[in-house]
């Protein structure tokens, strides 16, 4: 075991002279190879232990000391792979929700998630079955992680776009080489500084790409720069690993593996998704993924300055629980803040959320031990599974309390004894206040990226449209998810859209960072892609909704839930007042109701609700996805008070809107108020994106 200097003591990340393993000492002619060794990539000792082990030591060059710029580069690398691989791990994982999904189809939710179950309980036992010495003479013989990552780069790159379909053998297949490589190489590398530095960095890798790409992960690509983003990135890692290289020490295999499968779970849902953040704040989504990559850079800082074996020792720690306990709490309430609160405070709850994480996770994998490593994928997957299936099978409690529990579950992983703990309140302010590392200003390079994606947003100038003739556009989307493969595909949706050049849409069952939708921002994507403003109109957890795409002027907005009844999920609607070219103006409300065939009295007390809305004198269209059938009682709902349906006034009555690969029924309805008539209406039965096909709808005012 280790020993554990005393207060006083010098610091567990730097060098004093001590006896080396041939028996020489390392005298004062080191000094400047020692300073080397103090800054790496991380800005902090290399990994190499001042105090280790017995039979551990530093490795000699030529002049009986390591070189200090073989520890630089030693450090660096291994910040580079860890970097690499969280970012590769991180976009497997969400590839995954959307394929699950489509899975739950024909096989239902609950044999669907016990084959998720199955699929990620796989990365924790082949971490057990590696448990174990791995070392020889103090050097690493670690071929496990290259073939790894080499076998993760053939996934990528041949089972990907534009090769093979990513289908759900093949991403699941590299979600469990990713979770298990980005594993092993924390346990490889071990000072807990630099793995964690390295895992922050990755996490600015994985939002500069999503900015690039708004949000839709390049996995999904086919023939554009960004499908190889990914690919270049597994390739870089494993070159990392295989190019000829100084011999490093080994240390020992230690830490609490699991708590990285809980951050990953923190990460997909929250700390890395920006559409949530974007979402639940009301804040563009390139401007939520610069502060959520500024945050990341204060995290390394952080890191790099903890009470750890690699950080400076800046930030005392009197004892073993206070950084701990701290982290626990930071993560509880910041979660708390982000998932309950509104505007700015989302994305405060979210940096305090992600500075306690990087703190436990830095104390998880400095723990001495590595017990628990076989719920390493499980972890990760149990929390996103289950708050996603609250929607169709409603836990007996909030989900939100799901990540709660992560979070407590991770911060407990964050706590206890470490080695090398000096202890005592001194503080020293230079250390404190000493410049950023330079790690750190090479990933705060990211920043440009959502500066200049949202510098160069489409501004759309306001159109007045005739009040002769408006075209209306109506479709629940499925979170934009191609409803034959289960792949994340928004770029259809704006395709066919752009097809039907309407002067109105609006969208139902729209996911803004949703796990089944591949953690994509259809909204803000849509937005971009078409050159045409949206008004977001939140239901469930925030993250679901329904959508309005206008370039007409857009005056008042009223959104707001419609009654719950039978559930299983919270419903909401939208109601903007558009103005037309003559002054006159059109009042369009939309609304997704429950979807359950028994559940006639829950929709009738939402159109009742609906209509409620409704300004008697105004012209208005109501449309979306209604769950109703026109032989049901709910079509009296608004036959009975006046309104009018588009598809029947214009003769269409017969043509079945869903499910787009064998339509058997008519559930997505337009209906006007006395003051329009319809001239013409068409359901888009050619566009197959969705299991719903548009409905599209010509409207003029009396």
């Amino acid at each position: 075991m280790p020993s554990h200097p005393a207060p006083g003591a010098a610091p567990s990340g730097s060098l004093t002279p001590e006896r080396l393993p041939s028996g020489g000492v390392a005298s004062a002619d080191a000094e400047s190879a020692e300073a080397g060794l103090r800054q790496g990539a991380s800005g902090t000792v290399d990994a190499e232990r001042a105090r280790r082990p017995a039979g551990a030591g530093l490795r000699q060059g030529a002049g009986g000391t390591v070189s200090a710029g073989a520890a630089r580069a030693a450090s660096w690398r291994r910040v580079a792979v860890v970097a690499l691989l969280f970012a590769v791990t991180a976009e497997s994982l969400r590839a995954c929700g959307p394929l699950l999904d489509q899975l739950a189809g024909p096989i239902g939710i609950v044999n669907a998630a016990l084959v998720a179950l199955a699929v990620f309980a796989l990365p924790g036992l082949l971490l057990a079955l590696r448990r174990g010495p791995s070392s020889t003479h103090g050097v690493r013989k670690a071929p496990f992680l290259a073939v790894t990552v080499g076998v993760l780069a053939v996934v990528r790159i041949g089972g990907g776009a534009p090769y093979l379909e990513p289908t759900l053998v093949v991403v699941a297949l590299g979600a469990v080489l990713g979770l298990v490589a980005l594993a092993g190489a924390v346990r490889r590398f071990g000072d807990p500084v630099t793995v964690t530095v390295g895992l922050l960095a990755g996490g600015v890798l994985d939002l500069a790409a999503r900015s690039f790409s708004v949000t839709w992960d390049g996995l999904w690509h086919r023939g554009d720069l960004t499908g190889l983003l990914v690919p270049a990135m597994v390739l870089a890692a494993l070159a990392l690993l295989v190019l000829p290289r100084a011999p490093e020490v080994a240390p020992a295999a230690n830490g609490r593996t699991w708590a990285l499968g809980g951050y990953l779970a923190l990460w997909t849902t929250t700390l890395g998704n920006a559409a949530f953040a974007a979402s639940q704040s009301g804040v563009a989504l390139q401007l939520c993924l610069a502060v959520l990559i500024g945050v990341l850079l204060v995290a390394i800082e952080l890191v790099r300055r903890l009470t750890l074996h690699g950080g400076t020792n800046a930030i005392p720690e009197p004892d073993h629980w206070i950084a701990g306990s701290a982290a626990l709490a930071g993560m509880v309430g910041g979660l708390a803040l982000a998932w309950w609160g509104a505007g700015p405070w989302v994305l405060l709850g979210i940096a305090l959320t992600q500075l306690s994480a990087a703190v436990a996770v830095a104390r998880a994998a400095a723990a001495p031990g590595n017990r628990g490593d076989w719920a390493y994928g499980l972890v990760w997957v149990l929390p996103v599974l289950l708050f996603q299936v609250h929607y169709d099978m409603p836990l007996p409690f909030d989900n939100r309390w799901l990540l709660i529990a992560l979070a407590v579950a991770v911060g407990l992983a964050g706590m206890g004894r470490r080695p090398f703990h000096p202890g005592g309140w001194r503080v020293e302010l230079r250390p404190l206040v000493a410049r950023p590392a330079l790690v750190t200003g090479v990933v705060a390079l990211a920043l440009v990226v959502p500066a200049l994606m949202h510098a160069t947003r489409p501004t759309a100038e306001p159109v007045l449209a005739s009040t002769t003739e408006l075209r209306v556009l109506s479709w629940n989307v499925k979170y934009g998810r191609d409803d034959a493969s289960g792949q994340a595909n928004p770029q259809q949706l704006a395709a066919a859209i752009r097809a039907a050049d309407p002067d109105v849409v609006v969208l139902q069952e729209v996911s803004r960072g949703w796990a089944i939708g591949g953690g994509v921002d259809v909204a803000e994507y849509l937005s971009r892609e078409l050159g045409m403003p949206f008004t977001w109109s939140p239901a469930a957890d925030g993250q679901f909704g329904n959508l309005l795409l206008t370039r007409l002027p857009v005056g008042s907005v009223r959104t707001g839930l419609l009654p719950y009844g039978q559930g299983p999920m919270w419903r909401s609607y939208l109601k903007a007042t558009l103005t037309l070219h003559d002054g006159r103006s059109l009042d369009v409300v939309t609304a997704h109701l429950t979807h359950r065939k028994p559940n006639t009295p829950t929709r009738l007390a939402q159109i009742d609700s609906l209509l409620a809305q409704v300004d008697p004198a105004a012209p208005t269209l109501i449309a979306g996805d209604f769950n109703f059938w026109p032989s049901w009682p709910e079509q009296r709902s608004f036959t009975g008070a006046g309104w009018v349906s588009a598809q029947d006034a214009t003769g269409h009555g017969a043509a079945w809107t869903s499910p787009t690969d064998r339509p058997t029924n008519r559930v997505d309805w337009v209906f006007g108020s006395p003051q329009v008539a319809f001239t013409d209406f068409a359901v888009l039965d050619q566009v197959t994106a969705s299991d719903h096909f548009p409905v599209l709808a010509t409207v003029t005012l009396r």
